[in-house]
């Protein structure tokens, strides 16, 4: 390790510096961001630059980072989504099974006289591996943001079986410690249904402006992981469930959308704060890559164990990539672990260097899943169980002339305009199953599909289609989409597509997009023709 004498303010500037080089490199490469912070956390920890002030606030910052990211995943999550069996009886035999094979494996292991396992006891075998059974919520979480999936099928139950990933980690924080929740526990379904009604009028009351921010701290801090703190529960938690309260909240999306960078701001540090656990050795480097088989053996047994439930092949297998990792609660379960004398304080180390490794090896095949199911769709569609295809994708039946895909705050309008003009030629595409529903219900056409699949593309009829409308609110799901659309073998119809900034414009004039709406410039120009139009009206 390099000891240099900088003052604090000196060592801060670095700290920022590398995090935001290391970020924009990991970018460069194709891999996200987080990866750069977490290499920055490793490089500062070995070069002893760990005296500035923001090593003293990284800790509740990263606290902060995970609470904002539970509850704006709540703010996304019906609880019924959380009791199908497909979630909750694939995330309990997963980590039982999990804890069993590679608590097993490290407790045989033990016995061919390896240094590093030599002392190791059934209890500490089975102890890291229920630490190893946890997928990461906040790297998969992110996955799904940046590709425009947290909407998705695949999605909604990656985040479920994470939800009941977080259930069971509030059970063994319970018993660990020792601590049972306070009598007061049994008071907590009156306290959510009050404070649900009392966050619905304060939200309604925020307007759009700080307020709104004010009231995104608000409710996941004091009213959501205080409060569950108080009565001894799991606080992020807390957090978790105050947003699946407001799901059905009117303004639940904008509250989303003006908490998104604060949460990724936090996280920041949540990455930092990890690669700073320890200084790692060469024992705890050979350990954690001789660990990374478990990451495939992971990813395999929820493709086996989601099988037997009614899932696309697709589905399964998005789902399960994103779940191949390993969680920032093995570094929770390790702590507690070495506090009860259970394990070695040198397996925190080892940890984190691990769930570091799995980001960087889940990070680049999550970044090719699609091409990777169509190259194994064949082997993929064997392995699943079922033939029933719940999810099954929409078939464009070749009736409708204008196709729009993405029914969120821009496409929804597009559609209602169209369908005034054209009522029986006109067709809307969204994959999320609820909305459908309640569009279906008020007399839309519309269809549940994902037009990210190449299926929604090859099986459909498009012979009379004129136009197809990519309104989806992310740059990302437009992206794939268009990638999908050029994977066909000929297409007559012309497509439309929205982007935000200038380099998204030009990546898809690359792709062949026909029309490109820049939403930044053409909303002020289309205001001022409205405008324009309106005044001539009133004049005459």
């Amino acid at each position: 390790m390099i000891s240099i004498d900088l003052d604090a303010i000196y060592i801060d500037a670095i700290w920022l510096a590398m995090a935001f080089l290391s970020g924009l490199l990991m970018k460069r490469l194709g891999l996200p961001a987080l990866l750069g912070f977490l290499a920055t956390g490793f490089i500062l920890g070995m070069s002893g630059l760990t005296d500035g002030n923001l090593k003293q606030i990284l800790g509740p910052l990263s606290d902060l980072g995970i609470i904002l990211l539970l509850f704006t995943i709540g703010l996304k999550i019906k609880i019924k989504q959380l009791i199908q069996p497909e979630i909750w009886i694939t995330a309990s035999s997963h980590i039982i099974i999990t804890t069993l094979t590679i608590g097993g494996v490290l407790f045989g292991v033990s016995f061919l006289g390896v240094r590093y396992l030599a002392d190791m006891t059934l209890e500490s075998a089975m102890t890291i591996g229920f630490a190893l059974s946890f997928s990461s919520t906040v790297f998969i979480v992110k996955s799904l943001e940046e590709r425009g999936e947290i909407s998705s099928r695949h999605g909604r139950f990656a985040i479920g079986i994470l939800v009941v990933q977080d259930i069971f980690a509030v059970v063994f924080l319970t018993v660990s410690k020792s601590v049972l929740p306070t009598i007061w526990v049994l008071a907590l379904p009156i306290y959510l249904y009050v404070v649900k009604m009392l966050l619905d009028r304060l939200l309604n009351k925020s307007g759009h402006g700080e307020l709104l921010t004010v009231f995104g701290f608000f409710a996941p801090l004091i009213a959501g992981a205080l409060a569950f703190d108080l009565v001894d529960l799991k606080y992020d938690l807390g957090a978790l469930i105050i947003g699946m309260l407001l799901v059905n909240h009117p303004r639940n999306e904008e509250l989303s959308d003006r908490m998104l960078s604060y949460k990724d701001f936090f996280l920041i540090g949540f990455f930092i704060n990890i690669g700073l656990s320890g200084v790692p050795t060469w024992s705890n480097i050979i350990i954690a890559l001789c660990l990374l088989v478990f990451v495939v053996f992971k990813g395999l047994l929820f493709i086996r164990i989601f099988s037997f439930f009614e899932l696309r092949a697709r589905t399964n297998f998005l789902t399960s990539l994103h779940l191949s990792n390993y969680s920032e609660f093995g570094l929770i379960v390790g702590a507690v672990a070495v506090s009860n004398g259970m394990i070695d304080n040198d397996w925190l180390t080892t940890l984190a260097i691990f769930m570091s490794l799995s980001f960087l090896l889940s990070s680049p095949i999550i970044s090719r899943s699609y091409e990777l199911f169509e190259k194994y769709k064949d082997t993929l569609t064997k392995w699943n169980r079922t033939s029933k295809d719940i999810d099954k994708q929409a078939q464009i039946s070749g009736e409708a002339k204008y196709v729009i895909i993405g029914l969120g705050s821009i496409g929804l309008p597009a559609y209602y305009h169209l369908k005034a003009s054209f009522p029986d030629d006109v067709i809307g595409v969204d994959y999320n199953a609820d909305k459908v529903k309640t569009l279906k219900a008020e007399g839309c056409n519309v269809v549940w599909g994902d037009s990210t699949d190449r299926d929604f593309w090859d099986e459909s009829n498009w012979d009379k289609v004129d136009v197809v409308v990519l309104a989806m609110s992310d740059y990302a799901s437009n992206f794939n989409s268009m990638k999908q659309i050029n994977k066909m073998k000929e297409r007559q119809f012309k497509i439309a597509a929205i982007c935000h900034y200038d380099d998204e414009k030009e990546i898809f004039e690359k792709l062949n997009v026909d029309y490109i709406y820049d939403y930044k410039t053409s909303v002020g120009e289309d205001f001022a023709q409205h405008a324009m139009e309106k005044s001539r009206k009133i004049i005459l």
